[in-house]
Parts: C-alpha cells; sequence; structure tokens
C-alpha cells in the first residue's frame, strides 16, 4: 500500500488506463491499494503490434511517441465515458525503455491525461537498465498524476517535456455523445469541406475556392473530432491543426459519418473527393445492412444535402464521378467537377511520409 495511490483513490477521479512497453507497475501499485475500485474503471497493457492497432483502430506511425500516447489516452477516456460517470480521465502510456535485445534510438517514454477539459502530455528519456529506468518512469507517473488530477498546483520535474491544452468552453461538448458543432471563424454552414486535415495542403484548399465558384456560397473546413473507428482528436491535437487553416473558418464538429453531418448541416453542399463519395454510397460502411444505406440516402434527401465531386488519383487512374458505380439516390444529388478544371495529386498521407 502506498500513500500516492490512497491520495489518488481519495478523490472523486474515475479513469481507464492503457500502458504498453513499460510503466506496468503503476497498474500494481494502483490495484494492491485498497480503494482501486473507486478510482480504477479498467486497467489494459496492449503489448502486441495488433492488440494496440486494435485499441487505435490502426497501426499507428510510431508506437513509442507523444501522440500514440495521446491517442491512447483518449481511447481510454472514451472507454471511461461508457463506463463511469463524474469526473472522469484516460491515462495513456507508451515506452521503449532497456531490454534483452540491442534497441534502436533513445531509450524513452511518452504518456498522457485525457479528461473533460484538458489534454496533458508528458515525455521523458533514459540512459540505465530496465529496473532503473521502470523506477524512474513510475516516480515520474505518479508525479504528473499528481499534478493533473489531485493538487493540480504542483510544478513539473524539469527532467519533464510537459505539453498541456485547455479546452475553451465552447470545445467540451465536442467530446461528448450529442451532435455538436462550433465555428472558429464567420460560416453560413451552407458550404463545407470535410476532412482531417492532417496537415492541410494547397489541393485542400483550391477544392474550396473552386466550389466557392461554382456554388456561389462562402465556404469553411469542417473538422470533425469524433471518428468511426478511430480515437477522437484530443485538445492538442485539434490546437495543432487549426494552428495551419487560421486563413479560413472551420467547423468543429463531433459527426463522423456524412448521415449526421447532414442533419447537423440542413441544406449544406459537402465538398469530398471522389474515393469519399465512393465510401458513402458503398454497403459495407452500412455494416452491410441494405437498410442502414436506404436509410442514410433518406436524410441526405431529406436534409437537402449535396455532394460536389473533385476527382483524384486511385493507383495509376485518375477517378471521376463518372467512374463511380454509386446508389442512384447518392448520384442524383452529386456533381462532379472536371479533371480539367481541378487536379492535385498532394496528399496528407504522402506529406506526413516525407523524411
Amino acid at each position: 500500500m502506498t500513500n500516492r495511490a490512497a491520495e489518488l483513490h481519495a478523490t472523486d477521479w474515475l479513469g481507464v488506463f492503457y500502458l504498453t512497453g513499460g510503466g506496468a507497475s503503476l497498474l500494481a501499485e494502483l490495484l494492491n491499494t485498497p480503494g482501486a475500485s473507486g478510482t480504477v474503471l479498467e486497467a489494459s497493457v496492449p503489448y502486441a503490434n495488433d492488440a494496440l492497432s486494435g485499441l487505435l483502430g490502426r497501426a499507428p506511425e510510431q508506437a513509442c511517441s507523444a501522440v500514440t500516447a495521446r491517442q491512447m489516452a483518449m481511447a481510454a477516456f472514451q472507454r471511461a465515458q461508457t463506463l463511469g460517470e463524474g469526473r472522469l480521465f484516460g491515462f495513456g502510456c507508451t515506452a521503449s525503455l532497456a531490454t534483452n535485445r540491442v534497441k534502436k534510438g533513445v531509450h524513452r517514454a511518452h504518456w498522457a491525461i485525457q479528461t473533460a477539459a484538458d489534454t496533458f502530455t508528458f515525455s521523458a528519456t533514459y540512459d540505465a537498465d530496465r529496473d532503473s529506468e521502470e523506477q524512474l518512469l513510475l516516480e515520474q507517473i505518479w508525479h504528473t498524476l499528481r499534478h493533473c488530477l489531485i493538487t493540480q498546483n504542483e510544478p513539473v520535474d524539469d527532467a519533464l517535456l510537459e505539453i498541456h491544452a485547455r479546452a475553451n468552453p465552447e470545445w467540451r461538448p465536442l467530446l461528448q455523445p450529442e451532435p455538436y458543432r462550433y465555428c472558429m471563424g464567420i460560416s453560413d454552414g451552407r458550404l463545407l469541406l470535410p476532412g482531417s486535415f492532417n496537415p492541410v495542403h494547397d489541393g485542400h484548399r483550391e477544392m474550396l475556392h473552386i466550389a466557392e465558384q461554382r456554388t456561389g456560397l462562402s465556404g469553411a473546413f469542417e473538422l470533425a473530432v469524433s471518428n468511426a473507428d478511430k480515437p477522437s482528436l484530443d485538445f492538442l491535437t485539434i490546437e495543432e491543426r487549426l494552428q495551419h487553416i487560421e486563413d479560413e473558418p472551420v467547423w468543429l464538429t463531433n459527426t463522423p459519418t456524412f448521415e449526421e453531418k447532414a442533419m447537423l448541416f440542413p441544406g449544406a453542399t459537402f465538398v469530398v473527393g471522389v474515393d469519399t463519395l465512393a465510401r458513402i454510397g458503398e454497403l459495407r460502411f452500412y455494416r452491410n445492412h441494405v437498410d442502414l444505406l436506404d436509410k442514410a440516402m433518406h436524410t441526405f434527401e431529406q436534409q437537402d444535402s449535396h455532394f460536389l465531386v473533385f476527382g483524384r488519383k486511385v493507383g495509376d487512374h485518375f477517378t471521376t464521378l463518372q467512374d463511380l458505380d454509386i446508389p442512384q439516390a447518392l448520384l442524383r444529388r452529386s456533381s462532379g467537377v472536371p479533371e480539367a478544371v481541378y487536379r492535385n495529386d498532394t496528399s496528407s498521407t504522402a506529406i506526413r511520409n516525407q523524411p
């Protein structure tokens, strides 16, 4: 039994813990101290690659990174929302510590704490044997748990890199299940370019500009914080994405599907790539239930939704709206932009993968 675990158990915080690569002694300390059921809703160690990929919805670009720690913490927070009520948090830790084989790169750990109002990320490096690194990591984790959840004013150790983002009150409903939208800038929500914008690039801006010319409407980006298969974006990630699109209005939403977007933005025209429209009309994205696909098509008609479709290079072929085999109900609500008007093969994925 430890005083620090008992101190956390005495608060009204409830949380879920996900750890991989190191820091698992935290769980032993938490669970071996009486009162653990008042703090720990669930704990898991997704060590295998498939386990971590399953938790995050896909394989992370780098298993041990601050971004992955934040994604783990958000997954933990969202799991906590399904298991408890009150003051909830999610904790995620990914570490690459000394082991019985030669390791590439610096020994390091990244961990994050997600609450309804804050995203905290911490990073540290190590150069010792495994036991020593584990013990130091444990001490540092407890130091930051006290800093974020218990005392909330204790200074952070100089050996740690801390990045903290506090959501303004208008952002906080984005992590709740009820549909929600909030605009950064001025927009009537009638012309929207949805995307993850990781990162935003000139192709996105060109699409929005052409869409404005063709429709006569004033456009905006739409950044969906929620994703059907992955953890929601944390507040720090939202800040990072917005920093690169300050020149355009941006709607923040928590609606991952276009059916939900249609209800949130009645009468809107959505600016989409041809690959996105193909997914909107594909049965497998509705759990292979024809009635769910038909329901979405009915929603688009009921909400008077329209789709302005831009071609994209798919494999070796530049694909346009004319190449798609989609439901007629969706095709009737779609219009294509010719390749002669727009072609930009820039990809956010390719930009991220650049050395």
